[in-house]
């Protein structure tokens, strides 16, 4: 019962997406990359559909995901299978036709591998596009998952073809060829357009790799616009990015989307007004005028929220002398609003405001005014010498010759 209640309230429909999302979570920056490759291929092996759609849900946060439709996709799957392998039954291959197909491209067919090329055979024959398969640009995974009509991209189709031949052979046997814009399976010298079902010899290309890299393009892929997502947390595009980034061997291409991830989530922290965590992003991408734009954007959110202290420290580093004089001001202006002028004074000498000196001088001087407003005789004004004294000190700082007078008089006839 327990068990059962536990299930209901678990974001899991299926027991493999529990590992597939601790194994993502784990996996840091210091973290050993052939470990992680290896321990990611072990999870393609387990359950393609189940590890890609989880990272789907988990980095594109597709509305329509929800558990009870990811359970149905996992359905719909095993339907699938089961379509597949009653097909395989009925449609066996040619072995002679498949060297013949192969061949047409100058390719050497393999006796040694001819179940593995006979079973792809099988896998590009069920998906063949116009009946159970149908090519569409930029499609989200999950709508594979559907026992009717097979919608995806190349990426997608791919990962399906991957999937299928797992069930019989290793992954490990397969790897994918990067194309300008576009992406196929590979298998010993072999190309396998899964977007229509051919055999191939791409001559120009960018890379061969791992097949584990099939997670790292879809994680860098364009979000299918036909499919409504939820608000993703700017943390959580950086870690998809980063995630890619470890995976990848193609460096160059993945630290670029890694460093537009920096960017943008540092851009949106700012407008958000998490100037911390947006000068953190920024500084891993290593963007000096960023980082200023972010110190300086936070000085005057602070200063026009009166968080002087906040307002001084992001103004100090934004290397903005304007900006550090204004928060210099405006703590002035806070003692001086107190009537605590003797604290306001420092700051607008700091930054030569003379007006704004004469006038806390001024002040002190009201203040001692009333200090000695009742005294009436010359007997009462001696007790109050010292004050006396201080007045006259800043009539001279205010260069009031008239106050000044009157107090050397008093003190004259002390």
């Amino acid at each position: 019962m327990i068990k059962f209640i536990l299930n209901i309230f678990s974001p899991y429909a299926h027991p493999l997406e529990k590992r597939v999302d601790k194994f993502f979570k784990k996996i840091k920056s210091t973290s050993n990359k052939q470990k992680i490759q290896k321990e990611l291929e072990s999870l393609m092996q387990k359950n393609l559909v189940v590890t890609n759609l989880w990272m789907e849900k988990k980095y594109k946060n597709y509305k329509y995901l929800k558990k009870r439709i990811r359970r149905k996709m996992y359905e719909n799957t095993d339907v699938l299978n089961k379509e597949f392998d009653q097909f395989a039954k009925e449609h066996q291959i040619n072995e002679n036709h498949l060297r013949g197909e192969i061949g047409k491209h100058g390719l050497d067919y393999q006796d040694r591998h001819s179940e593995k090329l006979k079973c792809l055979a099988q896998i590009m024959a069920f998906f063949k596009p116009g009946d159970k398969y149908e090519y569409q640009e930029s499609a989200n995974f999950g709508r594979l998952l559907n026992k009717e009509k097979c919608v995806g991209d190349c990426n997608q189709i791919v990962t399906f073809y991957i999937y299928f031949y797992s069930r019989k052979f290793p992954v490990s046997d397969l790897k994918i060829k990067i194309l300008p814009g576009h992406v196929c399976l590979h298998f010993e010298g072999i190309d396998i357009e899964a977007t229509n079902a051919t055999f191939h010899h791409y001559k120009e290309f960018e890379a061969i790799l791992p097949i584990t890299e099939i997670i790292s393009t879809n994680l860098l892929d364009i979000t299918d616009q036909t499919e409504k997502t939820g608000e993703i947390d700017p943390r959580t595009i950086v870690k998809r990015a980063q995630l890619a980034y470890m995976i990848s061997s193609m460096k160059e291409l993945v630290k670029k989307n890694l460093d537009i991830a920096y960017r943008n989530v540092g851009i949106t922290l700012m407008q958000r007004k998490e100037f911390k965590s947006a000068i953190f992003f920024f500084g891993k991408l290593g963007d000096r005028e960023l980082i200023g734009k972010a110190y300086h954007n936070a000085a005057v959110h602070y200063l026009n929220k009166k968080s002087l202290s906040k307002a001084q420290y992001y103004a100090d580093r934004s290397g903005n002398d304007d900006l550090q004089k204004s928060v210099t001001h405006a703590k002035g202006v806070k003692f001086y609003n107190q009537k605590n002028y003797k604290k306001a004074i420092p700051y607008f000498k700091k930054i030569g405001e003379e007006r704004m000196v004469k006038a806390c001088y001024q002040g002190q001087y009201n203040q001692l005014v009333k200090k000695v407003k009742n005294v009436k005789t010359i007997e009462d004004a001696k007790k109050h010498r010292s004050t006396y004294n201080q007045m006259l000190g800043l009539t001279q700082k205010i260069g009031n010759n008239e106050a000044e007078s009157y107090v050397r008089g008093i003190l004259g006839k002390m």
